[in-house]
């Protein structure tokens, strides 16, 4: 009896082999296929991300602001300096509370506000939007007095009169010494109007220009 040629071996072997993987592909399928739970008609089955229920309480706003206040600026810090005043519900703004708290060094005293988001948000997203918020990012002391503020002011070439405003400044979350001209409407265009100095380290960190018509 003669051999069978290579050639049908070979084909034999490789058509064995695919059928063995349908074979195992359909059984895999068929086992995916027995664990998928059945779901019954008319039940809801959530497809977005886990959700954090509304906030109901201002007790809550505060627990949630003072953990975040004490991981940005140590929990040394926070006790030492910082005390919380209370809750203002923003009507401009429904689903967000400022949390405010009283921040007192060296005998000066500025107000933070933390904003809060209370409405209903995934569960990896954090409540407080810092960039809403008037407050510091890292421990700052109050070192430059309102007389060194006027004085670094006019070394850079702001003329009194002054109105001076001392406060923590959103756009940079550092405590500041807002210093302008009084006498804005006497200035012409481009002329220097007012400087924004931080209350730390006495660095001017703004300055703005009267731009005409303003």
């Amino acid at each position: 009896m003669k051999n069978p040629p290579k050639k049908l071996l070979i084909v034999i072997v490789v058509s064995t082999v695919l059928l063995c993987s349908v074979v195992v592909i359909l059984s895999q399928s068929n086992i995916v296929l027995l664990e998928q739970k059945i779901i019954p008609p008319g039940e809801y089955v959530p497809t977005g991300p886990e959700m954090l229920p509304e906030l109901n309480s201002h007790e809550e706003a505060i627990a949630l602001t003072d953990e975040f206040l004490k991981e940005t600026l140590g929990e040394e810090f926070f006790d030492s300096y910082l005390k919380v005043k209370g809750v203002d519900e923003l009507p401009y703004l429904p689903y967000t509370w400022a949390v405010l708290y009283e921040y007192t060094y060296n005998g000066y005293t500025v107000e933070f506000t933390v904003a809060v988001d209370i409405w209903s948000i995934p569960k990896d997203q954090s409540r407080i939007d810092v960039n809403f918020s008037c407050i510091i990012l890292e421990p700052q002391k109050i070192l430059i007095s309102e007389e060194e503020a006027k004085r670094i002011a006019q070394e850079y070439g702001l003329e009194p009169p002054y109105n001076v405003i001392f406060s923590c400044e959103v756009g940079f979350h550092r405590i500041c010494w807002r210093i302008t001209r009084e006498d804005l409407e006497r200035l012409t265009e481009y002329d220097l109007a007012g400087v924004i100095i931080d209350a730390e380290s006495g660095e001017i960190l703004e300055a703005s220009t009267r731009v005409y018509g303003g």
